[in-house]
């Protein structure tokens, strides 16, 4: 943790602290959050309230925060868990990447060296499948040749759904064998908060990496978007997935919405899970290891 610090203090990123309960809860259909008393929700990452300062002006900043996310156990998981979110005003993603790359570096103790390759040629190179122009039923065939394990109701899985089944079944564990990777440029519909931007080829992807280390997803990036209007229309967008599965609908975060309108500077964002990377660092499985109290023994 002090070397955690250290390395931002070194670089004049300002230190922030900001709220574990919030009024509202963040709307991606993937996340599930812990809703206390009163309609207070236990914040699944700092990001609104960091982005809130920045549209204040605070400019670089940075935190190292506990952050909840409901139901998530495992190996790789514990529902209460450490991470380190910061945001470089300005600055372009792939310089984020960089420092990503040098932070990791700092806390394992050798150079990583990660390479970089796009979502979509992942995809062509480890699972040997264009997810975008492939029939669904060739993604099963890509589980029968691979011999991994079919899902349990095959039809009912969309496009998505297969991208997400493959992601961790084939191009996973294909990553763990070739070294540290850092995988950008995914589909639109998995942009979440990061800018899009319309490649050669006429599709729309969005300005967002992932770094595997060891098969472990370390972080979460973007070129941040800045749009007001667009951001409402996706949490909109979230509340209607989170309708279809069932799932409780929180309150849009109107704040938030207010200091984008107001004006958020053009920056590059990362979360990254402390926890996992301290795994990697102490040569650890599981992630029960590296946490004094985890869950459920708390």
């Amino acid at each position: 943790m002090n070397k955690v610090r250290a390395f931002f203090v070194a670089r004049g990123v300002l230190e922030v602290e900001t709220p574990t309960l919030s009024n509202a809860g963040g709307t991606d259909p993937q996340l599930d959050y812990f809703e206390v008393e009163g309609k207070r929700f236990m914040m699944t990452s700092p990001e609104f309230h960091m982005k809130r300062l920045l549209a204040a002006g605070f400019g670089d900043i940075f935190q190292i925060t506990k952050s909840f996310r409901k139901d998530e156990f495992g190996a790789h998981h514990n529902n209460e868990f450490s991470m380190v979110e910061w945001y470089r005003v300005g600055m372009p993603q792939e310089k984020l990447m960089d420092e990503v790359e040098a932070l990791v570096s700092e806390i394992i103790g050798k150079p990583i060296n990660a390479r970089r390759t796009r979502w979509i040629d992942a995809f062509r190179n480890y699972a040997g499948i264009d997810p975008l122009a492939a029939d669904l039923s060739e993604f099963a065939e890509v589980c029968k040749a691979r011999e991994i394990p079919l899902p349990v109701d095959v039809t009912a899985m969309s496009r998505e759904d297969w991208w997400d089944y493959l992601m961790v079944f084939a191009v996973e564990p294909a990553l763990a064998k070739n070294g540290p990777e850092f995988i950008l440029d995914y589909p639109q519909s998995q942009a979440a908060l990061a800018q899009t931007y319309v490649g050669e080829d006429g599709f729309t992807w969005a300005r967002r990496f992932e770094l595997f280390v060891d098969q472990v997803e370390l972080c979460n990036g973007y070129t941040e978007l800045t749009d007001v209007a667009e951001q409402r229309r996706r949490f909109a967008a979230d509340l209607e997935i989170r309708r279809g599965m069932n799932k409780p609908l929180p309150p849009i975060d109107e704040n938030f919405l207010e200091a984008l309108e107001s004006g958020m500077p053009s920056c590059s964002g990362v979360a990254l899970g402390l926890d996992r990377l301290f795994m990697l660092a102490m040569g650890k499985e599981e992630i029960k290891d590296v946490i004094l109290f985890p869950s459920p023994i708390a």
